[in-house]
């Protein structure tokens, strides 16, 4: 386990390079998620009191690694941060969830539909959508690839735990590509996070659908099927790093996320 966290630190350095020529009063170094980093690049474009230099290559594990050995200023964790980590005194702010959609065609009239029937339609045990208020008409699911955390959420946040089944099943690669099928398929649905969809160019033919009620928006916050953003850090943090974290929780700041996440305030 040492040696391969040791290889881990070793491989976080070679992508944690300073960017040249700047010179600034103030620099923030981040390691972490890719999703997370959505939002801290688009937070570097209009927060000015630091540089940024940004490494998503090693992902939330290398995030939460990077805080831990004091590597990083801020990392980026897109799940719970593991035990192991805070009890070395890693802390952890919560800064948004990442919301993952249930993606319809845009002529499809179904609107919403409740976890029980999504439980039946991603289970293969609901396979016509006249049996959940639509047209009679297949339906063909699509699902993003088993190395997605995107898929592990939706797993075990919508279906309890149960596998994916059905004949009419699809795995799709890259993720965003589900929006290009389903913009194609009346009959079909799929699950993406909402991030992937800003700015896609099948944006318009699909749309989001209620689930047990809620609002698909990243205006509410008590969406059902999210995980967490953190930014971390190795203790409290100071300084740079803490004005940061502070910004990214206010107003300024969480109007940085809704444009891809789900706010906390």
């Amino acid at each position: 386990m040492k040696k391969a966290i040791v290889g881990f630190l070793v491989f976080i350095g070679m992508f944690s390079i300073n960017p040249s020529g700047i010179d600034a009063q103030e620099k923030i170094k981040y390691i972490g998620s890719s999703t997370v980093g959505v939002f801290v690049k688009e937070a570097a474009k209009v927060y000015k009191a630091a540089v940024f230099n940004i490494n998503t290559k090693p992902e939330s594990r290398g995030g939460e690694i990077a805080a831990a050995h004091a590597m990083t200023d801020i990392g980026g964790v897109a799940r719970e941060v593991k035990s192991e980590i805070l009890e070395r005194g890693v802390k952890k702010f919560l800064i948004g969830k990442d919301a993952i959609g249930v993606w319809v065609n845009a002529d499809n009239r179904v609107t919403a539909l409740s976890t029980e029937a999504l439980i039946g339609i991603f289970t293969g045990k609901i396979t016509n959508w006249k049996d959940v208020g639509g047209s009679d008409m297949a339906i063909t699911v699509y699902i993003v690839n088993p190395q997605s955390a995107t898929r592990k959420v939706f797993q075990e946040k919508v279906l309890d735990g149960r596998k994916y089944e059905g004949e009419r099943i699809r795995t799709i690669r890259p993720d965003p590509a589900i929006l290009d099928r389903l913009g194609e398929d009346k009959g079909g649905i799929g699950q993406l996070s909402f991030a992937l969809a800003v700015a896609h160019p099948s944006e318009n033919r699909v749309r989001r659908i209620k689930i047990d009620g809620q609002p698909a928006s990243v205006e509410n916050s008590d969406y059902p099927i999210t995980r967490p953003l953190y930014l971390v850090t190795k203790g409290e943090p100071t300084g740079a790093s803490k004005a940061f974290i502070e910004w990214a929780i206010s107003p300024k700041g969480q109007a940085i996320v809704k444009k891809f996440f789900v706010g906390i305030r």
